[in-house]
């Protein structure tokens, strides 16, 4: 009775330790990312607030600025309307010499003023400051401020850029109206103001190209803009965001919006001159509050993750020992109780393993990790033949764990353009084909799919596997916005997409393109819906049912590729989403070889050199390549694996990780390699590509690839592939 009561002690301690180290553990990943977590949030808010600050300031200055050059405007007008004030026209005429010269002083210091001119009844210039002898036969009576003098009986008049038929420059012009001593009209005086002027204030102003500025007419016309707008478009349509906020508050206020020229979303915010219809308005990119929000959280980052990592390699020397006395003690247990403490230490260990690499947030190092898992779990399998019912499913679980993660990475990468991908001539009818079955067991019975294959379809440029994903993405998104059931239509068509369509949408490049559109008869979007429906982890669906990642994916892979992606919807009447693919003239692939399972005497592969500096990867990829029947030698770095190739004259096959440490990449070691041994064949391995061997998001013609985390199998059907 006593032993059995010490027995049950010892088991309880152990429990207890075992219970204490898997909190331990979890304290080390979760509080770290908790307080991360808290941080980012604070540092979002000030970065925010500091741009909101910086955005009122330069406003503050502009306004500044513009209200004194008007200001300086009217003055000029003020004084020139005293030195006239008793002159008629024919007598300001026929003192032209003088007056010209007493208007070119007044402005001569005055870098905001590019002329002076006196018009009279009937338009004709009578006197300029920096234009002497008028020239003959020159008049403004058709000129748009002009009229608004002589018919509407305006006062004051600020006229839209126009060029100047006396001087051939750029310019926009104040004006106040003359009259005669009987109230008459009379003429006009006019300040002629370059635009330039502005431009280089508004430069110095703005400080980056994150900052526009601008100079607007109430009407929306523009007068000067930082940075100049790409071809001649100079008007504000009146049912763009500004002229829509002006209604609203037309004195001053802040919006946000899409830019109607250039399509980047900025706030802006604006206030108008006093007395004139002539707004200032200052913009930044809501891109650049969250580029220097990452900045500065990426160098907490730099600080944060190797204290984590320490404090999370203490945690699990802890938990190891506590593991290991649990076993000594566990070992007076029967067997089967034994194996199945042994089972469920090894489940939390790739569990707590999986949270602690999805806190790396590098993907090089998250797809090193799942390299290793997955190779290990592989390795699991392969070593034991007849596993139980039980280990069999931990196996299955794990393996779920390392897809999963896997893809949520690749996601990741497909937003930020950064995914490597393998382009070829794609046949989209005999790709949406294929998907047919999967559509089906992925979609349920509640949903009808119907598909309009057009006849003669073009080829497409894309890859195949992230087009299927994109694909496949669409009709989940779908049958989401279909609760209750109905129809997915797929269909194919050829298409070209031409100027006046590349002018309304300003990232279209016009051409031809294969067109893949995906509609449903759900729910639908609205329009603010739409307008977000591609930010990553945007969603409408309910916390836990999606990651808010899949159209994102879609948008990044499918811009990568130089397509294009547009959503039509009305609410409860369904939506549309149309992808475009770059024509190709290229023909099609049969399609990809499956990988399939190996089964290779030893020897029987090729002599293989492995190069890669993390020692988890390196191991599981040598025991890959010996499963592939190889002979393997390994090296960490570059300069280990050219001494190994100079050693061993009989390797055939080079197998490299892209990033390798000691100032040598593994393109730069391939290169080394093959100019020492022409016949030598490469294979690279990577989860990260950077710009080694892929440019433009496009893996490099004629490079072998194998992106982590790989298995047995496309390792073996690799090599085969290769020609081994």
């Amino acid at each position: 009775m006593r032993r059995l009561l010490k027995l049950q002690t010892w088991t309880l301690r152990g429990t207890t330790a075992a219970d204490a180290s898997f909190v331990l553990l979890a304290a080390t990943i979760i509080v770290p990312a908790m307080l991360f977590i808290g941080a980012s949030w604070l540092a979002y808010g000030e970065t925010q607030r500091q741009y909101e600050e910086r955005l009122g300031r330069t406003l503050d200055l502009l306004y500044v600025g513009a209200r004194a050059t008007f200001e300086t405007q009217q003055l000029v007008v003020s004084n020139v309307l005293n030195v006239i004030d008793d002159l008629s026209n024919s007598e300001i005429q026929q003192g032209e010499p003088k007056l010209h010269e007493r208007l070119k002083h007044l402005i001569h210091k005055l870098p905001q003023v590019e002329d002076v001119f006196i018009l009279d009844g009937e338009g004709r210039p009578l006197v300029a400051a920096n234009v002497f002898p008028i020239p003959a036969n020159v008049t403004a009576a058709d000129r748009p401020y002009f009229m608004a003098h002589r018919d509407d009986r305006q006062e004051r008049y600020v006229s839209e850029t126009f060029r100047s038929r006396i001087k051939s420059t750029d310019i926009f012009q104040y004006s106040e109206r003359r009259q005669a001593p009987d109230g008459a009209f009379d003429g006009v005086v006019l300040v002629a103001i370059p635009p330039s002027y502005f431009n280089k204030l508004f430069e110095q102003a703005a400080g980056s190209d994150n900052y526009t500025t601008s100079l607007v007419r109430a009407d929306g016309e523009l007068l000067a803009r930082y940075p100049a707008l790409p071809g001649t478009t100079t008007r504000l349509d009146h049912g763009s965001s500004f002229m829509q906020a002006i209604a609203a508050q037309p004195e001053a206020g802040s919006y946000k919006s899409k830019g109607s020229f250039d399509g980047v979303a900025r706030t802006v915010v604006y206030r108008k001159l006093p007395d004139l219809p002539i707004y200032v308005a200052v913009g930044v990119a809501s891109d650049s509050v969250r580029e220097a929000w990452m900045h500065r959280m990426a160098a907490h980052l730099l600080f944060g993750l190797p204290a984590t990592f320490a404090l999370f390699a203490l945690a699990l020397l802890a938990s190891r020992r506590a593991a290991s006395q649990a076993e000594t003690l566990d070992r007076l247990r029967e067997e089967q109780i034994r194996r199945a403490s042994v089972e469920e230490s090894l489940r939390q260990s790739q569990k707590m393993t999986a949270v602690g690499q999805l806190t790396a947030g590098i993907a090089h190092d998250f797809n090193n990790l799942l390299t290793g898992i997955g190779g290990a779990i592989e390795m699991i399998g392969r070593r034991v033949p007849q596993p139980t019912p039980e280990v069999e499913r931990f196996l299955d679980l794990a393996r779920t764990g390392v897809s999963r993660a896997a893809t949520l990475t690749q996601r990741m990468l497909a937003f930020a353009r950064q995914q490597p991908l393998q382009i070829e001539a794609v046949d989209a009818n005999r790709l949406v084909t294929g998907m047919s079955e999967l559509l089906r067991r992925t979609l349920g019975e509640t949903v009808q799919i119907e598909t309009v294959l057009s006849g003669g379809l073009w080829r497409a440029t894309a890859d195949p596997a992230q087009l299927e994903a994109a694909v496949l993405n669409l009709a989940i998104n779908a049958r989401d916005a279909m609760p209750g059931g109905g129809t997915l239509t797929i269909e194919t068509a050829n298409a070209h997409l031409d100027d006046a369509y590349a002018a309304a949408n300003v990232e279209v490049t016009p051409g031809q393109f294969v067109m893949i559109a995906v509609s449903d008869t759900g729910t639908g979007m609205d329009q603010q819906t739409i307008a977000r429906a591609f930010e990553p982890f945007f969603t409408t669906k309910e916390r836990g049912q999606g990651t808010g990642l899949g159209l994102s994916m879609t948008y990044g892979y499918i811009k990568q590729i130089g397509g294009h992606l547009k959503i039509y919807s009305e609410i409860g009447h369904g939506s549309t989403v149309k992808v475009y693919l770059p024509r190709t003239q290229a023909e099609s692939d049969a399609g990809p070889e499956l990988a399939t399972a190996v089964s290779v005497a030893a020897g029987a592969g090729p002599i293989v050199l492995v190069v890669e500096d993390d020692p988890v990867v390196r191991e599981f990829a040598v025991a890959a390549c010996r499963e592939c029947g190889c002979t393997v030698h390994e090296a960490g770095d570059g300069e280990q694996a050219l001494r190994l190739l100079e050693k061993h004259g009989n390797i055939a096959l080079l197998f490299t990780d892209v990033g390798l440490p000691g100032g040598m990449n593994g393109r730069q070691l391939a290169e080394a390699a093959v100019a020492r041994r022409p016949d030598l064949k490469v294979l690279y391995m990577t989860g990260y590509t950077a710009n080694a061997i892929v440019h433009h998001g496009v893996i490099d013609a004629g490079v072998n690839f194998l992106g982590k985390p790989f298995s047995v199998a496309a390792l073996a059907a690799k090599i085969k592939g290769m020609g081994f």
